[in-house]
């Protein structure tokens, strides 16, 4: 056999590792398409996410409004509960005060329909013709047994005087909804209408919010007690495009909404259509809500529009693909010049060695890039491996960390967040989930805490099928936690003072006559007005009025507990509800208290003092009220009397003032 010579040995070798630089650059490749499809998921992801959030929001924010226009009502049938009558000046001025156009978008007004039975309608007739309304007639004419006319209806101009008369007992649509009210005893919605304020012109879709309202004094304790003591329904017309108005905020153009009545999405049930002016939605997120109000449903369909997902920044995976790209070809390149030749290969990888030294650091920065950090955990001895942008999350070096174990995790973990991290894994072990992922929160070295995304999946398992390997990844998610929570923040607060507004004081002041209720016990509410306040906005100017409202808020704050509640509901107007101040004498004594806090001048930025003072009403649970609507009117009206008695005093409510005393003074 002849003798192999040194040439041909090396031929040999140079042949066998003939295909490594094609390898290299394959497996390069992967690598690239396997970071350009991480980094591509977690845009994705993102975007999914913040649609998501928009879509929570968005509901919450037409739940709250339509609970804002419930307590409209409920102010409205607390009017009828406490007078034996109400006439149509009452009627007038209350709503007046309730300024719907500037606190309430959407809403038409607020009216009454009363209840006629067929052998009274001559009588009703000639009673409203009485009045001065010479052509009223109950329309549409017709017998039937029984009508329900529109008698009051405020603001009465414009669009609302087509409404007067008109018999909404006699509409299918409108009945159903009336007569739930009567049966239940609680508010109702209707379906979709057409309102009688509409004028053929720019007509939107319609719908109605129904409180049946009973004789006083009798019983009502079932259906058939409600139906034969109905005295009529007070009821609030809505336009669903005005309604919806402002509602989503500056970026509500982020969401493209179509609000269908009922459950199914048909035509004839579209309400509000966004659709018709956005035609770039396709291939966006979609998701469909049901919402089950006042014992009706509204079918809502969102879907994304191109400028919510313009929002995220989508160039990452490209880059990142790119650059691989590049390098793989790089390093293939590198590998061929090494397999064609020993001398050549030493003498080109001195050469390139400090340029491969930049090529490595520029794919260790790409990865860094994505701030995501990597895990690796043995499930069976507990032993793990992390990198350092897992350790950078946390605030630490991996030699601060050091020993690594599963023990590292838990021991920086929020112990509340380890229970779910436990489930979710135990799913994931059992087959129960494809993949391990959980939100949770890690101490950071400074002491705070940091929101992390923890995702990850079992590579192996042992011979007997118990997890093995298990590989994940770590994403700081602190930002995104934090704007969520102002988001759901500014729905709920002033945005000049911070105080809770009007829904979330509506909200606290259910609850605390719900535990009055339950405990037995009384609570105070407190309507507070800060006098000759517009002087100040029309001498000094808005800014000043602003600097006047912060500190007026900071002072109020000084001198109530943490168990109250201060809000500011418009305006100048502040409301503080006071769930252990139980009696009169107490709430005098706060009252002034407050008025003496307040009564130090506020020094404006032009180095004008200006001095202040209050006028401010009280009502006590249950003395002068047992609902939201009764309290809240009726301090009101001590503000009010506060007010006429020469101002920066104190008045509390008293059962027997008459109703001119809810009408505002003339300053």
């Amino acid at each position: 056999m002849p003798a192999h010579t040194t040439d041909d040995l090396e031929t040999q070798r140079h042949d066998s590792w003939r295909w490594l630089p094609g390898l290299v650059f394959v497996l390069g490749l992967l690598l690239s398409i396997l970071l350009y499809k991480l980094s591509a998921d977690n845009i994705e992801e993102r975007k999914r996410a913040y649609f998501d959030f928009r879509v929570r929001e968005a509901v919450e924010l037409i739940e709250g409004r339509m609970r804002t226009y419930q307590q409209v009502l409920r102010g409205v049938s607390g009017m009828f509960d406490t007078h034996a009558k109400v006439d149509r000046t009452q009627f007038h001025r209350y709503i007046e005060r309730q300024a719907l156009a500037e606190f309430f978008p959407g809403i038409q007004g607020v009216g009454y329909a009363q209840r006629v039975d067929p052998q009274d309608l001559a009588r009703h007739t000639a009673a409203v013709r009485a009045e001065g309304f010479a052509s009223y007639a109950v329309h549409p004419p017709g017998p039937r047994p029984l009508y329900g006319p529109i008698v009051y209806i405020e603001p009465f101009t414009g669009r609302n005087l087509r409404a007067f008369g008109f018999d909404m007992y006699s509409e299918p649509v409108r009945h159903q909804a009336m007569q739930r009210s009567v049966d239940t005893g609680r508010m109702a919605l209707s379906g979709k209408v057409r309102l009688q304020q509409e004028s053929g012109v720019q007509e939107q879709a319609g719908f109605l919010i129904y409180q049946a309202i009973y004789r006083k004094n009798r019983p009502a304790s079932n259906a058939q007690e409600r139906g034969a003591n109905l005295m009529g329904w007070i009821y609030a017309p809505f336009r669903m495009n005005d309604f919806l108005r402002g509602l989503f905020g500056e970026q509500g153009d982020d969401l493209v909404l179509d609000i269908y009545d009922g459950e199914q999405r048909a035509p004839k049930a579209l309400m509000h259509n966004d659709s018709a002016e956005h035609l770039d939605v396709q291939g966006g997120y979609e998701a469909v809500q049901t919402l089950h109000m006042m014992g009706h449903i509204w079918t809502l369909h969102f879907r994304s529009s191109r400028s919510m997902l313009l929002r995220v920044d989508s160039r990452l995976p490209l880059q990142t693909f790119a650059s691989g790209a590049l390098l793989s070809l790089f390093l293939a390149a590198l590998v061929s010049t090494l397999v064609t030749g020993r001398a050549r290969a030493l003498a080109t990888a001195r050469h390139m060695n400090g340029e491969l030294v930049q090529e490595r650091a520029r794919l260790t920065a790409i990865l860094d890039g994505t701030r995501v950090g990597t895990w690796e955990w043995n499930v069976q001895t507990g032993q793990t491996v992390f990198n350092q942008e897992w350790a950078d999350i946390v605030g630490y070096t991996l030699e601060e960390l050091q020993p690594i174990s599963i023990q590292t995790w838990m021991r920086l973990s929020h112990p509340d967040d380890l229970g779910l991290s436990d489930k979710l894994l135990k799913q994931h072990f059992s087959g129960e989930s494809p993949y391990y992922e959980c939100e949770a929160r890690m101490r950071h070295k400074d002491g705070h805490w940091v929101w992390v995304l923890d995702r990850g999946k079992l590579a192996t398992r042992t011979a007997d099928g118990a997890p093995l390997m298990m590989y994940g990844t770590h994403q700081d998610i602190t930002h995104r936690k934090v704007q969520e929570e102002t988001f759901r923040r500014s729905a709920h607060h002033d945005q000049l003072t911070g105080l809770p507004n009007r829904t979330l004081l509506a909200d606290r002041l259910q609850q605390a006559l719900l535990v009055a209720n339950r405990e037995k016990t009384r609570l105070t509410l407190m309507f507070i007005d800060i006098d000759g306040f517009k002087s100040v906005n029309d001498t000094y100017g808005h800014e000043a009025g602003d600097l006047v409202l912060r500190s007026m808020a900071r002072r109020l704050q000084s001198c109530i507990r943490a168990s109250d509640t201060l809000a500011r509901i418009g305006g100048d107007e502040f409301v503080l509800l006071l769930p252990d101040l139980r009696d009169a004498p107490s709430a005098l004594a706060l009252a002034a208290k407050i008025r003496n806090e307040v009564s130090r001048p506020v020094t404006l930025s032009q180095g004008i003092s200006v001095p202040l003072s209050l006028s401010i009403g009280i009502a006590l649970y249950p003395d002068h009220g047992e609902t939201p609507g009764e309290l809240t009117e009726h301090a009101d009206r001590a503000m009010y009397r506060a007010k006429r008695s020469g101002k920066n005093t104190a008045a509390v409510f008293e059962p027997g003032w008459s109703p001119a005393e809810a009408v505002p003074p003339d300053s």
